[in-house]
């Protein structure tokens, strides 16, 4: 029996959310990845579709060395309901952030949707959805993204 097969659904959810957020953080594409089932969808904030594992790890290998090059998933609560003996719902906010931010600092500016299902004895997720949230919501993330580069130029 493998270390996956014998925590309890809920937990090893919570371990796939854990690994999503840690690989962000690095920016490690093949890590990110490989949390997506092989056709997964995933649909941006922007409202951009992706379907299939390739594709949404060439969509996060040019975000992860452009735009947010650097930046950190905030850990914000989850909520995750069994919906099915081998399906999970997590339900959470989010918001990126950007270097020299913090999660305490920077309220949740999105909604993120995923299905989690147990595959060949691993959980991976199978469709993600995230929705920005927030008033002014598009002005404050560009203002944030300006000052944090900003911060980046002074410290050179």
């Amino acid at each position: 029996m493998s270390a996956i097969s014998a925590l309890q659904p809920e937990d090893a959810v919570r371990d796939v959310m854990i690994r999503l957020r840690e690989a962000w953080d690095r920016g490690d594409v093949e890590a990110y990845a490989s949390l997506f089932s092989e056709d997964a969808q995933f649909v941006t904030a922007l409202g951009k579709r992706m379907q299939g594992r390739e594709s949404i790890a060439e969509s996060h290998r040019e975000i992860f060395n452009t735009f947010f090059k650097g930046t950190k998933l905030g850990d914000y609560p989850n909520s995750i309901r069994r919906i099915a003996p081998d399906v999970i719902l997590v339900e959470s906010t989010g918001s990126i952030l950007f270097p020299g931010e913090t999660e305490h600092k920077v309220a949740p500016n999105g909604l993120r949707t995923l299905v989690v299902a147990r595959q060949d004895d691993a959980w991976r997720i199978v469709s993600f959805q995230n929705t920005p949230t927030g008033l002014f919501h598009k002005f404050k993330f560009m203002w944030r993204y300006l000052v944090s580069r900003l911060r980046v130029f002074r410290s050179e």
